[in-house]
């Protein structure tokens, strides 16, 4: 029993001795294996190193085709096909990134290199480079590139024909050798408008066709469709219009496309057409203008020569100044040849200034659009080039998805008060009238001072309370428009009509169309309008009537009836004020006191019509 339990005790502290000595194992090992990578992490191992201008040619992998780019002096071009376009920015980059390749993990004795993705590379990189030697055959230096290490972002590589040293370098170093063949061509910038204003016209042709024409003298818009054409929304089209200045490419597609149904361009999904105007140099010689200057300047230098021979005459016909007089001529010869220097300047300064000279010339933009792309763009072709690139479809879509109705000027009904000569209202049922009257008068400093009045159905009209609410019929505004044909139910609450002070009309007539609109109808345009908005009109419409209302009498009652009389006679739609004869005519029957009256008010019509 005794020699069982001193076996066991023996058996307890040999166990103990073996935890120990493993426990004491592990930690040197582990002490071990920490310095070691401590040591890899401060040693570097350089793969390869070369002078970026020693650096001859560039061959890898492209798209799956193995290409090589080459130095022609000091630019790069594509060794089978010297018409690409290269990108000497992104070559030299890529120059630049392998051109000193280090690596701080080594790993030796390599057997398998399927572990590291380097038995079949994803790319190969062949270097050439000057030899250091003057006479020295060039280097060519190859690197295998396997997989990438995703934890460090590092790639394993293997170098020329060493296939049992793998080495992880940085992934900067091989990552501008992993592009497609577009990324590595010089894309071309957006022909952008860099003078907006000079833009005439617009048009887009797809499934929502439209054009946008600005008026040369006015500088406003119109835009057509299907429809008729129609003013245009002025900030609107100055939005679409600016967007010409900043438009831009995203991406090269195809910088020799012999195939544009591969993009859809050759049954665009719409073809965008600008006009506008650019600044170029004049280079037509203005003969007739150096013509001009070399007469000038040799009519100058003869003019001088004629005042030198009058000075010396004068100057020899007194004989006690002949020193003088030679000194004189000496003297005006000098002039004479320092002036036909300057002049002789003077024309050289014209040529070079007629040289300097621009002019406006008329240019056109045609963007064809394609289809789309996987990254929210379209692929576009612009005027006759034969690069394809793609565009972001939102820059598109603000002028292929639009139509003329969101160009529609959504004014109701404007006329300038400055050209108003009447306005008829009918306001639920009654008959109101105001005349617009205009004198001009001069101070004795011969300034010119215009005085506009205005009468309701005859009587004074206060001219706040009444621009108030013209203002507010003039600049209402609809939030959009009906296209399907509108029958009002019962009749408009108010209806005004424009005459202008040269005979054109113009009528608007507001009724009640739902809870949220009225229904303003224009000749055969129907708006909808905030029907809070209107409200507010019709309320301002009752100050002016309240306002007539209270002034008004007996004797200004029948003023207004001769007024009506009258303005019936010479306010139709299409007549002009001046045309009294006409006028007179029709009002055949009236009291000769009538009669006058309505010519004393026409002549003042025209003596302030012309005088304005």
């Amino acid at each position: 029993m005794k020699n069982k339990t001193v076996k066991m005790v023996l058996a307890v502290v040999v166990l103990g001795v073996c935890c120990g000595a493993y426990a004491g194992v592990k930690t040197y090992v582990a002490h071990q294996e920490q310095k070691e990578s401590e040591e890899d992490s401060e040693e570097s191992t350089t793969v390869f190193t070369a002078s970026t201008d020693n650096i001859k040619s560039l061959d890898f992998m492209v798209d799956d085709t193995e290409t090589t780019f080459e130095k022609d002096d000091d630019s790069w071009v594509k060794k089978d096909e010297t018409d690409f376009p290269v990108n000497q920015t992104t070559l030299d980059s890529a120059a630049s990134a392998i051109a000193s390749v280090d690596s701080d993990r080594v790993l030796e004795d390599v057997d398998d290199l399927s572990e590291y993705g380097l038995d079949s590379p994803s790319n190969t990189i062949k270097i050439v480079t000057k030899s250091d030697e003057e006479d020295g055959d060039d280097i060519t230096t190859t690197l295998y590139v396997g997989d990438e290490n995703s934890s460090t972002s590092q790639y394993y590589v293997r170098k020329d024909d060493d296939e049992k040293t793998v080495y992880l370098i940085d992934s900067s170093c091989v990552e501008p050798f992993a592009k497609s063949l577009n990324d590595y061509a010089q894309m071309e910038d957006f022909p952008a408008i860099s003078n907006t204003d000079t833009i005439t016209k617009i048009s887009v042709d797809g499934d929502n066709s439209y054009e946008l024409s600005k008026d040369e003298d006015t500088s406003t818009w119109s835009v057509k469709g299907s429809e008729d054409e129609e003013k245009a929304d002025s900030a609107t089209v100055s939005s679409l219009v600016s967007s010409f200045g900043s438009m831009a490419y995203s991406s090269l597609a195809d910088y020799k496309c012999d195939d544009k149904s591969k993009y859809g361009l050759d049954k665009p999904y719409a073809t965008i057409t600008v006009d506008y105007q650019e600044e170029v140099a004049d280079d037509d010689t203005d003969e007739d203008t150096q013509d001009d200057t070399t007469d000038e300047d040799a009519s100058s230098v003869e003019e001088n020569s004629d005042d030198a021979e009058q000075d010396t005459e004068s100057d020899e016909s007194v004989s006690e100044t002949t020193d003088e007089t030679s000194e004189a001529e000496d003297t005006d010869g000098e002039e004479a040849e320092d002036e036909t220097s300057e002049n002789s300047d003077s024309a050289s300064d014209n040529e070079d200034s007629s040289e300097e000279e621009t002019k406006m010339a008329d240019k056109q933009l045609t963007i064809l659009v394609g289809n789309e792309t996987d990254d929210s763009s379209r692929y576009v072709m612009v005027n006759d080039s034969n690069e394809v690139y793609t565009m972001s479809t939102d820059t598109l879509s603000a002028l292929t998805d639009k139509s003329e109705e969101d160009f529609w000027d959504m004014t109701v009904s404007y006329v300038s008060l400055n050209s108003l000569g009447s306005l008829k209202v009918n306001y639920q049922g009654s008959d109101y009238k105001v005349n617009v009257s205009r004198e001009t008068s001069t101070d004795d400093d011969g300034n010119d001072t215009e005085t506009v009045t205005y009468k309701l159905n005859g009587s004074d009209l206060d001219e706040t309370t009444f621009t108030t609410f013209y203002n507010k019929l003039i600049n209402m505004t609809a939030q959009k428009r009906l296209t399907d044909k509108y029958e009002p139910d019962g009749d408009a609450e108010l209806t005004a009509i424009f005459t202008e002070e040269d005979g054109d009309t113009q009528e608007v007539a507001y009724y009640s169309y739902d809870t949220n609109y009225y229904a303003a109808v224009v000749d055969n345009k129907v708006y909808l309008v905030n029907k809070m908005n209107v409200k507010e009109l019709f309320t301002a419409f009752e100050s002016v009537v309240g306002t007539e209302e209270d002034s008004s009498d007996k004797t200004d009652s029948d003023e207004a009836t001769t007024d009506d009389t009258k303005s019936d006679s010479t306010d139709m739609p299409g007549e002009s004020i001046e045309e009294s004869d006409d006028s007179t005519s029709e009002t055949a029957g009236i009291t000769n006191d009538s009669d006058t009256s309505e010519e004393e008010n026409t002549d003042s019509q025209e003596t302030d019509s012309t005088e304005e």
